[in-house]
């Protein structure tokens, strides 16, 4: 089997490590890095004659482009794709019933979604990691200096959000509907949260007063496209800021990034680091470190916890229900369901080292063992392989 990778806008090169691993062939077309929600006809130009002039068993890449699988229907060939947001807006487009695609879902919520949509080929397969990529550190005395730290979070503040620019336009009776969804979800990780969908009262008034309408060209209704384009980012910003927040009134807490900081009190602030290099030193060398999901992520686990885990990092992460069915809390990974959860159980793990420890090496251990890059794509493949004989 040979492979077409596409690459990615800010992701990684996961997929052709393994398959070059796993001893396949793997093209990757250098001049282009794609973003599902853009328009770039060269590139896909290229893609097209690329497959025109050789065979290739496959098409792959990470997330959806329609127009890839619109390039591959017509032609004939099979489109690999595999999500790691939730929601993919690109998803929402009627390319995805293409009989040629085989697309792979990171969150189970999303999948089933998609799946009583009738979609034909879409399977739930969580996110694994590249253990050559995160097993190759080199920690030097300067490392230890710079990277050591009691807690750490590499992510966005997700600051720069659509409900920050246009809250001051709502009305207050409207404004006090959005408000109150955020109030009430606000670092509360003890239920599934569904995708938000806006009332009929505040969807009518962003069709016509704010002409919002042609912001969605995607197969979706209105009040759920406004729902997670007003209210996702914008609890994830007020999530993480108050989770950094409460955890530096007691605790060291350092926070790489390159989102602005203003509302942060207490935190270290650090720039953003490399992926593929920094980001793992820091897992490797920090106690505890901590992933806050996404909350349009409803039920499965962000790459972050693999990547954390394939350093041997201890993983503190809100509370996911997928987390009980790939991990065993308490012994590969831990989990809080609120604020007064996540400070309690900071301050155990900082006090108790073998504890924590022990935690970090089960954890490295289980994803060594069941949850590598190369488990999930023999798992891509032989699901393939079965739904064609």
């Amino acid at each position: 089997m040979n492979f077409f990778f596409i690459r990615t806008k800010r992701s990684v090169l996961d997929i052709p490590w393994t398959l070059m691993e796993m001893g396949y062939d793997v093209f990757v077309l250098e001049e282009y890095e794609f973003d599902p929600l853009e328009d770039q006809p060269a590139a896909y130009e290229s893609v097209e004659a690329k497959l025109e002039k050789e065979k290739f068993s496959f098409v792959i890449s990470y997330c959806y482009f329609p127009k890839i699988s619109d390039i591959c229907e017509r032609l004939s060939v099979d489109y690999i794709s595999w999500t790691y947001d939730s929601p993919l807006i690109s998803l929402f487009h009627p390319s995805i019933y293409n009989f040629h695609n085989y697309l792979f879902i990171f969150d189970r919520a999303e999948y089933e979604y998609f799946r009583r949509q009738n979609v034909r080929h879409i399977y739930y397969l969580p996110m694994g990691v590249n253990l050559s990529r995160t097993g190759a550190l080199q920690i030097t005395r300067e490392d230890e200096v710079k990277y050591a730290g009691d807690i750490s979070f590499i992510g966005h503040l997700y600051e720069d959000n659509f409900y920050n620019e246009i809250i001051h336009l709502f009305p207050e009776h409207l404004a006090l509907e959005l408000k109150t969804y955020l109030m009430k979800n606000l670092c509360n990780w003890k239920q599934v949260k569904e995708w938000p969908r806006l009332s009929a009262k505040v969807t009518e008034y962003m069709d016509q007063t704010l002409s919002a309408g042609h912001l969605n060209c995607w197969d979706i209704t209105n009040d759920l496209y406004y729902g997670m384009l007003l209210l996702t980012r914008k609890l994830a910003e007020m999530d993480r800021i108050t989770v950094l927040n409460a955890l530096a009134e007691r605790f060291s807490v350092e926070l790489y990034t390159n989102s602005r900081s203003e509302h942060l009190t207490g935190v270290h602030i650090h720039e953003s680091v490399d992926y593929d290099t920094e980001m793992n030193k820091i897992f490797y060398l920090s106690k505890i470190n901590l992933n806050i999901t996404l909350p349009s992520i409803e039920t499965g686990l962000p790459q972050r916890v693999f990547d954390i885990m394939g350093c041997g990092g201890f993983v503190l992460t809100n509370y996911q229900p997928e987390v009980e069915e790939l991990f065993t809390v308490g012994k590969e990974i831990e989990v809080f369901h609120d604020l007064e959860e996540l400070l309690e159980k900071t301050e155990f793990y900082l006090s108790h080292e073998k504890e924590r420890l022990t935690i970090a090496i089960n954890g490295y251990k289980k994803v060594r063992e069941e949850h590598t890059y190369a488990h999930r794509i023999k798992r891509i493949l032989k699901t393939i392989e079965e739904e064609t004989h």
